[in-house]
């Protein structure tokens, strides 16, 4: 299932969060083949927490950037062997999946090496008749010889391997407990060895074992194998019963994680030679990574909601793949390469236009989305005094609380005062409350606003001043805005840096000086700052 994400724009408002939520919903209904994912990209501020609290909805997840990430390609599916699989086992695997490379894993399946055909084909010309520094799992020879264990009394073998092929005392001299020994039907050999305390013995071709060697390898306590092989083929076969972890390289290997981005993984991959890189989650393989993975790659796909520029949205946007813009302010600086559904209305709040598709549909949203599109309008509209604010959203907020069965009086009066706390609040987290990027011509202009609501506030103006020359400076912007909005009194002061207080004189035609103006009956950034100074500043 495809996930697309659903997301507002950087340091998100509560229409931005809730649209993300509520436009997510309607797309899972009527799009049920994809995953339609709400995302943040910043942290919810008091007002917007208060809203998810009071609608009993989660917090969306918070991302961080779109660089394509490996999560977000497609890649082969990883194939896995517990470390105690024998070589035979991990070759016949290779042969079914079609592949060179397999991952070797522990008891809870976490990564601990690979091993390729080619770690496999030198293994099985290197192995020799010491195989002292392996521990190999009875079953494992028992697996790979298609033998049968008549007595088991040592779980691995680790030592010798002899195959009784001379004089019987040349061979008693090197018998020991550590000495696996493979014998034809010479009963007088098997019961020899046996009386050796061998550490197992192999009795090949099929050969019927006699009660006496039966009740000799019970009573001298010996590993006590028959196989369906020649001597010769045992032997030949015997080594591929070492399980792959002692083949399979654990050092200096490279792997990926699934948040690695393919910029990185490409640059890693053309130094390295290799074929295919294990992708790990939690140590755990989940995936397989090669150059022919990396072709024709398009991104996380998304939907921008309550934005639709490129300063205002996620880093990386570039890389990903647009499918839609559902807006209500100025048409910025998106780009796209391909056509998209791009919806832009001049309504005061994005949920207005959600909730459209929603009429329009014939669907009835949930009491807590019809909560969450409401609140999302009063919170943008200022309870429906910002100049933006149109007929829709009145009726669009009535009819939400009805579905959602609230007063919008009561609940706005409760919404804006958790909202506009700024208690404990460092001049650096006021400034970022609800910040947004504008470049026209040749400048870049940052404007923040912050309401307060019921009460007076007491402002550490120089603060605030001293941080936005900070931030001027190393944002590299012409002119950092932050307007301080008294949504009772609807008026703004606006506190202000930058060189250039003829475009904030010629665009509200007040007298400009001292780092500060008033400016009554402006509370809507959007339609009654933005627009005006943008254009002063084209004008210059």
């Amino acid at each position: 299932m495809n996930t697309i994400y659903v997301m507002g724009h950087k340091n998100p408002d509560t229409d931005s969060i809730c649209s993300a939520i509520v436009y997510s919903y309607f797309k899972r209904i009527i799009s049920p083949q994809n995953n339609y994912s709400p995302v943040r990209l910043g942290p919810v501020n008091n007002e917007t927490g208060f809203v998810l609290d009071y609608f009993k909805e989660p917090v969306p997840e918070l991302i961080e950037n779109l660089y394509t990430q490996l999560s977000d390609i497609a890649f082969d599916e990883p194939v896995s062997v517990k470390k105690e699989t024998p070589l035979s086992d991990v070759w016949n695997i290779m042969g079914k999946n079609i592949t060179n490379t397999v991952n070797v894993v522990d008891e809870e399946g976490f990564f601990i090496g690979l091993v390729t055909v080619g770690d496999i084909a030198r293994a099985s010309l290197e192995i020799s008749e010491d195989l002292s520094r392996v521990a190999i799992p009875l079953e494992n020879i028992e697996r790979t010889l298609d033998g049968q264990i008549l007595c088991s009394y040592k779980k691995t073998f680790s030592g010798n391997i002899l195959v009784a092929a001379m004089e019987l005392a040349t061979l008693e001299r090197r018998l020991d407990e550590k000495t696996l020994i493979i014998v034809d039907d010479r009963e007088d050999v098997q019961i020899s060895v046996l009386k050796k305390e061998v550490h197992t013995l192999i009795i090949t071709g099929g050969s019927k074992v006699s009660d006496q060697v039966l009740n000799l390898a019970k009573e001298k306590k010996v590993n006590l194998i028959t196989v369906p092989y020649h001597t010769f083929t045992t032997v030949k076969r015997i080594g591929q019963s070492i399980p792959v972890q002692y083949v399979a390289k654990s050092q200096s290997l490279i792997t990926f994680s699934l948040q690695e981005e393919v910029d990185d993984a490409k640059e890693i991959m053309l130094k390295h030679k290799y074929r295919q890189f294990p992708i790990l989650d939690n140590k755990i393989p989940v995936g397989m990574l090669s150059r022919r993975n990396l072709l024709n790659i398009t991104g996380k796909k998304v939907i921008l909601v309550d934005h639709n520029e490129e300063s205002q949205s996620a880093e990386g946007l570039e890389q990903a793949q647009i499918l839609e813009v559902i807006d209500h302010h100025r048409i910025g600086s998106i780009e796209t390469l391909y056509p998209i559904v791009f919806i832009n209305r001049p309504v005061g709040c994005t949920a207005t236009i959600v909730y459209g598709f929603y009429r329009d549909n014939g669907i009835k949203p949930p009491s807590s989305i019809a909560g969450l599109m409401c609140a999302a309008i009063i919170s943008d509209t200022l309870m429906f005094k910002s100049p933006t604010s149109s007929t829709q959203d009145r009726e669009a907020a009535q009819e939400l609380a009805t579905i959602a069965g609230m007063d919008i009086e009561t609940f706005s009066r409760s919404m804006f005062e958790a909202g506009t706390s700024l208690e404990g609040k460092s001049a650096e987290e006021i400034f970022f409350t609800d910040f947004k990027i504008f470049d026209v011509a040749d400048f870049k202009v940052g404007i923040s606003q912050v309401f307060f609501y019921n009460t007076e506030r007491s402002f550490h103006r120089k603060a605030l001043l001293d941080f936005m020359k900070q931030r001027k400076f190393q944002g590299s912007y012409d002119m950092l805005l932050l307007m301080l909005t008294d949504i009772i009194n609807e008026g703004s002061e606006i506190l202000y840096v930058g060189n250039h207080e003829e475009f904030l004189s010629s665009a509200f035609g007040v007298p400009i000086s001292g780092g500060s103006f008033y400016l009554p009956k402006v509370i809507s950034r959007k339609k009654q700052v933005i627009p005006q100074l943008l254009e002063a500043i084209k004008r210059s």
